[in-house]
């Protein structure tokens, strides 16, 4: 009798055993600032691909650009017991306090996309944003040797606007291209809106009577509403060299349809299966390898990833897209 209970013991401590293992799946909150964008969606759904293949469960909240909204799912998902924080921000200076709330629980956070400012974020992954912005520049000018130029950067409050905004006036002043190309107008987009953008484009075209012959837009929605707007102005398809970013569906059908000219292209899956990995590492207490740079965010020095930009137009497109 006492064999068979010492049996039953075995048996019973290994089911338990299977069964705290089923339940140990590592966790990764991943915080989103907006989910209604074809940028993001494709970044989410590529996050979700990789942590599939890893075994991890991804908690997804969606802060419907609402910073405090943001905040408080920050909390939630440290409190449901995630590995780590992955954080696209809705605000980058107060997602700050989302860092401090993690590393308070010992929750690593690793900032994507968008740098955390002011605070000890663990790490970022991002792009070469200052890169994208001297790109711009470079197409520009060499199909636009002297001409008007509206320069349309992303929304303000967002800090890689103003890094592809400091590549773009570094790379003007470095080609000396400032010469030849008369800015006739320079503004900031809110929310990196189409409508935002056809608007002000709108608003310029009324009172600038000079002919356009290039669009410097910081993203594709921007691009497109540029085109919209001088088509409402008379401008007929492929008369005005017009940029983008993200290299999105969007782009490609104005493209074909004579619209935006070229867009940036960025290695979104690259970038968020490595984030995945990145996690899975830290998850694990395992060496973090592929960080090639520091970015400071006004408190620190962060340890980053760091991806290249590159160039998408009517000639390469089919080959880099699919």
């Amino acid at each position: 009798m006492k064999g068979f209970q010492n049996i039953f013991l075995v048996i019973t401590l290994f089911i338990v055993a299977i069964s705290c293992s089923s339940n140990s799946t590592s966790k990764i909150g991943l915080l989103v600032h907006t989910t209604q964008s074809t940028r993001w969606q494709m970044d989410i759904q590529y996050i979700r691909e990789k942590a599939e293949e890893l075994g991890i469960e991804v908690l997804l909240r969606d802060a419907e650009k609402d910073e405090n909204k943001q905040l408080e799912q920050g909390e939630e998902l440290i409190n449901a017991g995630v590995d780590v924080l992955i954080v696209i921000a809705a605000n980058q200076n107060t997602a700050a306090g989302i860092v401090r709330n993690a590393h308070r629980n010992k929750v690593p956070v690793i900032s994507y996309d968008r740098l955390i400012r002011n605070s000890e974020v663990d790490y970022l992954v991002s792009f070469h944003y200052e890169k994208v912005g001297a790109l711009l520049v470079e197409y520009v000018a060499n199909r636009v040797p002297q001409g008007n130029c509206i320069l349309l950067y992303g929304d303000s409050n967002d800090g890689n606007a103003l890094f592809v905004k400091n590549g773009i006036t570094q790379k003007l002043s470095m080609l000396g291209a400032n010469e030849k190309l008369n800015v006739i107008y320079e503004t900031f987009v809110d929310d990196w809106s189409y409508d935002n953008a056809k608007h002000k484009v709108n608003k310029i075209l009324d009172f600038h009577p000079a002919k356009v012959d290039a669009v410097i837009a910081c993203n594709d929605p921007l691009g497109i509403g540029a085109y919209d707007a001088l088509k409402d102005h008379g401008y007929n398809e492929n008369e005005v060299v017009i940029t983008g970013q993200d290299a999105t569906e969007e782009f490609v059908s104005s493209m074909k349809n004579g619209g935006v000219t070229m867009s940036i292209y960025k290695p979104i899956e690259e970038l968020a299966h490595s984030a995945v990995e990145l996690a899975y590492h830290v998850i694990n207490k395992e060496e973090v390898t592929g960080l090639n740079s520091t970015v400071n965010n006004g408190r620190c020095d962060v340890p980053a990833m760091l991806f290249e930009p590159s160039v998408v137009d009517a000639t390469n497109y089919k080959a880099v897209l699919n």
